[in-house]
């Protein structure tokens, strides 16, 4: 029981846990890496979304698919005139323009006449766009990171 007490005061209780949580949060939502992360999630999703459309093209009655991007963006930083419910439990679902609500997806309407809803000369430009957003938005989170690191280890 006494090399208990000695040892308990060398292990991290919660307390310390729960700082350093804090602490890596604050540092990462003070330098925006919160904002490239759901940039890059909305990123990723619209380049899974056009790929479908473009690998559907031929596909008869399919409804082409889509998100809007920048409201879905506005919505996760918090820029919108809308209301969010506020999450008291993990197992609460996101109510609202919360930034956790899944984005909502778009299924555009096939015009009578037409094979599907898909226009592959739309498609094919909205995904380089996409591609070169996604890309620049990864070098300027890494370039974040390289500043972080830079500073915690002053080279």
């Amino acid at each position: 029981m006494a090399l208990s007490l000695l040892i308990q005061p060398l292990t991290k209780c919660d307390c310390v846990n729960h700082m350093e949580n804090k602490l890596a949060s604050f540092l990462f939502e003070s330098a925006g890496v919160n904002r490239y992360r759901r940039f890059l999630d909305l990123s990723s999703l619209q380049h899974k979304l056009v790929s479908s459309n473009v690998a559907n093209v031929s596909t008869p009655g399919y409804r082409s698919l889509d998100i809007d991007f920048k409201g879905e963006l506005a919505k996760s930083s918090g820029q919108t005139n809308r209301l969010a419910g506020t999450l008291t439990d993990v197992n609460h679902i996101p109510l609202g323009q919360h930034p956790e609500k899944m984005p909502v997806v778009n299924h555009a309407k096939v015009a009578k006449g037409d094979l599907n809803s898909v226009d592959i000369d739309r498609e094919v430009p909205k995904m380089a766009q996409n591609e070169l957003e996604f890309t620049t938005a990864a070098r300027l989170l890494q370039k974040k990171f390289d500043g972080m690191r830079k500073a915690i280890t002053s080279r």
